[in-house]
């Protein structure tokens, strides 16, 4: 466990998995500060949970394409301690006829999938350059290895991610701070009219797909941010029960 005033950002963690995650890192000691687009109610009760295992915890609202989010989010860790920790959990899933798609629904899809988490590990690194150690964990997505009907942009940004991980793995290789990738399985989680109904697939047409739950996905990522994680660095790890096998 690192020093208590250490600081974990999660992004898009009002709920579900983000949920799940500030508990775990919570009860290892660190602080940690939340964002979500625009789910204050869940962020609020996300809050207050983590508070009391006994840990600082603040909350961020606002759009990530926005500049001014990152910098609030970077600014509220800043007032906690130093981020060591960084968790790019925020997504969205748009359900789209490829030939209906317009090019401001495709940028949409990408500014919060792909380009938020380049902005966000932008801000954060120097800091984890600054001490020496640092985790970046990025959330991809089952779709981007399986495809999906009619989330041709969610596909595409998510493929983006594992990239993302492995370029900066190299780049940063003898810095002591490692980037990897999860991808979540079929997941119980909540869901909006964001995220949208379960789709079927047709690789998994017939098939007892099994489903997982946030806290498998939040061990997992508790796991990498360790310090005794060092060795896993720029990898792909899925995380479905089976459901796919690459």
């Amino acid at each position: 466990m690192k020093q208590p005033s250490s600081v974990a950002v999660l992004t898009g963690a009002a709920r579900n998995i983000g949920r799940a995650t500030a508990l775990k890192l919570a009860s290892l000691g660190f602080h940690i500060v939340l964002h979500t687009g625009s789910d204050q109610a869940n962020l609020s009760k996300t809050i207050a949970m983590v508070r009391k295992v006994g840990v600082s915890c603040e909350g961020v609202v606002g759009a990530l394409e926005d500049p001014s989010t990152i910098a609030t989010l970077y600014d509220t860790a800043q007032s906690i301690g130093p981020c060591q920790i960084l968790i790019n959990n925020a997504s969205v899933r748009k359900t789209c006829g490829f030939l209906d798609m317009t090019l401001e629904e495709w940028r949409e899809v990408f500014s919060i999938n792909c380009e938020a988490q380049f902005l966000c590990t932008q801000r954060f690194l120097p800091d984890m350059l600054k001490k020496g150690w640092g985790r970046v964990v990025c959330l991809g997505g089952l779709s981007a290895h399986t495809g999906a009907l009619q989330r041709a942009a969610v596909v595409a940004s998510k493929s983006a991610v594992p990239g993302l991980v492995r370029a900066l793995a190299v780049e940063f290789a003898e810095t002591n701070i490692t980037f990897n990738c999860i991808v979540p399985g079929h997941i119980t989680v909540e869901r909006t009219a964001e995220t949208g109904a379960r789709l079927k697939h047709p690789n998994f047409e017939g098939k007892n797909v099994p489903y997982g739950q946030p806290d498998d996905i939040a061990s997992m990522i508790s796991m990498l941010v360790g310090e005794n994680s060092g060795f896993i660095n720029g990898q792909t790890i899925h995380i479905n029960g089976g459901a796919y096998l690459p």
